[in-house]
């Protein structure tokens, strides 16, 4: 059973900061002189101030609090100051977030809705790299990010192609020392790629001396190559020489021209 309450057995009073409401006995007020302290907030104010009737219901097994004794320890301290608890039931921070009963784990949503957020930027970037990967190799700016994802991935590493970064290392054009009326057209190139690339086909243009073009001709890499005609793959790093025999096009063909596509 429950039992009601009148003025002179229990009363309430409110903290003024936080606003949390206690009861009170009149033995509290009398040890303090009405002084006490907030156990929500720590705040030490005037009980009487606030006071009023105790109205509620108590449980059946509740006792009120023992005298509190009086303690003087120093003049900053003459009064001791009751430590009152709220009457509403005390909830931890989790419960006052995500409700009683709430399980822990979903204190860690904020954190795995982040992850998941983040895998699928990531997954869609990567998704993006690889099926732009033949384009995008051709500069060197993303040359790392494709290389990284073929290390994961199967990306047919053999297509891949950046002709800017063939660079030609010697080149020479002279009159055939064996048949006549033809140039012997000899050289080296080398791949600076970070990555090995398939044989480019070569563009030989000839000019006068006016910049108008006499002869270009597109040679294949069996056509140039010197030796193991049928290399299909330009390794990283690694100079490649080449020949060439042309037609003498005349003593008007002063310049010459190579571009690999």
């Amino acid at each position: 059973m429950t039992r009601k309450t009148h003025l002179g057995d229990i009363m309430e009073t409110c903290c003024p900061h936080c606003s949390s409401h206690f009861r009170i006995t009149d033995k509290q007020l009398q040890a303090a002189l009405g002084k006490v302290r907030c156990g929500e907030c720590n705040l030490v104010f005037n009980a009487l101030q606030s006071l009023q009737a105790f109205n509620g219901i108590l449980p059946p097994d509740y006792r009120p609090p023992a005298e509190i004794k009086r303690q003087v320890s120093s003049k900053q301290d003459r009064f001791p100051k009751p430590e009152l608890r709220s009457t509403s039931p005390e909830l931890s921070l989790h419960e006052a977030m995500y409700g009683e009963g709430h399980s822990s784990f979903a204190q860690f949503a904020p954190f795995l809705w982040f992850i998941g957020i983040l895998l699928l930027i990531v997954l869609g970037i990567s998704q993006g790299i690889y099926y732009q990967r033949y384009q995008l190799i051709d500069n060197p700016r993303f040359q790392h990010q494709v290389l990284t994802l073929c290390k994961f991935v199967p990306c047919g590493e053999t297509g891949f192609s950046s002709i800017r970064q063939i660079k030609l290392l010697e080149r020479n054009v002279f009159t055939h020392p064996v048949t006549s009326n033809a140039l012997m057209v000899t050289g080296s190139f080398v791949n600076q790629a970070p990555f090995p690339q398939k044989m480019p086909r070569m563009l030989v243009s000839l000019f006068d001396l006016k910049g108008k073009l006499i002869a270009n001709r597109v040679f294949e890499p069996s056509e140039y190559l010197q030796t193991d005609k049928n290399r299909a793959t330009l390794e990283s790093g690694k100079p490649i020489q080449f020949r060439l025999e042309i037609v003498d096009p005349g003593t008007d063909a002063l310049t010459y021209e190579f571009e690999f596509y």
